[in-house]
């Protein structure tokens, strides 16, 4: 299994769906996570129904399964129907579950909980109204992580929904699970956020 805490800094990448520029018909999102080498480490696609991204959008229930190269699972994380918060639940390639995110009520600010495996908030992810592609990760004060989307070139944002997203962890003060959380969040922040 890959060591995410050996990874500093990965980049999620959402790949084009060509039916989707095209048709403007939402198809279940895939996505390459590399190193800022553009080294592919991991493979990433969501599992929903047909009804659920056409009619339901950014709420619907899915299933991200995360994969390595041999195309064995390392993330599964999974939400169901929303109306206003949502909530993703993040298991390891062997079903153990690591952790959730919850997002909060908050009028300034988007805000999220992440959670251990017992429910205990671990750190909280704030994206500031006014950062509207940056979110925050902060323990007992102090900033240990951030997801950032960034510009994909005026053809790919004009005319398609696939982004790319920075993951900045501080490998010195977190460990693999919390790791595997931040990209299963950065993933759902995308889902989320930027999904029209």
């Amino acid at each position: 299994m890959i060591d995410l805490s050996q990874h500093p800094e990965l980049y999620v990448r959402q790949e084009i769906e060509h039916l989707e520029v095209f048709v403007g018909f939402e198809t279940q999102n895939r996505y390459s996570v590399r190193t800022p080498s553009g080294e592919q480490l991991l493979y990433a696609f969501e599992e929903s129904s047909m009804l659920g991204r056409n009619f339901l959008s950014s709420h619907r229930p899915l299933t991200i399964h995360v994969v390595d190269r041999n195309n064995t699972e390392v993330i599964n994380a999974s939400r169901s129907f929303f109306w206003f918060h949502s909530h993703l639940h993040v298991s390891d390639g062997t079903g153990q579950r690591i952790g959730s995110m919850q997002r909060r009520f908050s009028f300034l600010t988007r805000k999220f909980d992440l959670m251990d495996a017992t429910g205990n908030v671990v750190a909280e992810m704030r994206g500031p109204i006014f950062r509207p592609f940056t979110f925050m990760v902060y323990r007992q004060g102090q900033e240990i992580g951030r997801v950032t989307k960034q510009w994909s070139g005026l053809g790919r944002e004009a005319f398609t929904d696939a982004d790319t997203f920075k993951v900045e962890v501080d490998t010195s003060r977190t460990d693999q699970d919390f790791s595997l959380l931040m990209l299963a969040s950065a993933i759902s922040i995308d889902l989320d956020f930027f999904e029209k």
